[in-house]
């Protein structure tokens, strides 16, 4: 995939998440960025983006909030996967 299909898909995992816990990504292009300058495999990136939902599911003190999600720990995430 290339990368403006690459960005495509982090974006739209990422707004599933931001709606299904009523939060908001302050930094969304960042994380968008930073994924997709690690991977353009679309099944890591829906690898990224299911360890961050699993991260924002497991903490209901960022549910219904704005977040900013630490660009370390989406680097971390995705050297893991």
């Amino acid at each position: 995939m290339n990368q403006e299909e690459a960005e495509d898909r982090a974006r739209g995992l990422l707004n599933v998440i931001e709606t299904t816990y009523g939060i908001r990504i302050v930094n969304l292009e960042t994380v968008i960025e930073t994924i997709t300058g690690i991977t353009l495999e679309g099944s890591r990136i829906l690898a990224v983006c299911t360890a961050l939902n699993s991260w924002v599911a497991m903490d209901p003190a960022v549910q219904g909030r704005a977040v900013e999600i630490p660009v370390d720990f989406v680097i971390d995430l995705a050297g893991r996967l």
